[in-house]
């Protein structure tokens, strides 16, 4: 570095600083993949809540939502990231929705693949309820959580409502679209397909 001119020190300062926040940053997300496998690998079974705390956030969600901030520049400022990083309700609410519905339509795969940790399984153990109940009850807390959004909605918050607008409402349409009769989003079907092919073509 010190045989650098000084035009290039401070950007090579920058990105180094830059790859310093990433790493610090991407830590808790390491931390919270490497408990999900070892709780995977031992087959074992946390409390539903504890799994949603923890699987919620395994989920690459959260790095998407930092993607589309990034692309919203014109009005995107560091008081949205901070909305971001609270996990308010609506945050919360999204991640809990997309964790769930991945794991009901998910379910039969990653049961045929020996991934017992899943929010099913858990509630079957915290509850003492079957598969079926285990499913309903999973269908009824998404569909408590998008009321709880809706009101969310509502409500005044410091950023400016385009954030929330494409970052929640956006997921959740993709979600819907994603799950709606199948794990469309790990298998694309021909539902998918025709909703991606009629954004470009009248079918």
């Amino acid at each position: 570095m010190d045989g650098l001119p000084d035009y290039l020190k401070s950007v090579v300062k920058f990105v180094f600083n830059t790859f310093q926040e990433f790493e610090r940053k991407c830590k808790r997300s390491l931390r919270i993949n490497l408990q999900v496998a070892k709780w995977v690998k031992a087959g074992h079974l946390p409390s539903f809540d504890e799994y949603l705390d923890v699987a919620g956030l395994e989920l690459a969600i959260s790095f998407t939502f930092a993607g589309i901030l990034m692309g919203m520049e014109n009005v995107c400022k560091p008081e949205a990231y901070e909305w971001l990083k609270s996990r308010d309700k609506l945050v919360r609410g999204v991640i809990t929705k997309v964790r769930l519905l991945n794991d009901i339509f998910g379910y039969e795969d990653d049961m045929r693949r020996g991934y017992v940790t899943n929010s099913i399984n858990c509630y079957k153990k915290q509850y003492g309820v079957t598969e079926e109940e285990a499913i309903r009850k999973l269908h009824q807390i998404v569909a408590d959580g998008e009321k709880m959004m809706n009101e969310e909605f509502l409500k005044p918050i410091n950023v400016p409502y385009q954030v929330p607008k494409v970052v929640i409402l956006d997921t959740l349409r993709a979600a819907n679209v994603s799950y709606e009769k199948d794990d469309e989003f790990t298998r694309p079907g021909e539902h998918l397909k025709n909703c991606i092919t009629s954004i470009y073509f009248d079918l």
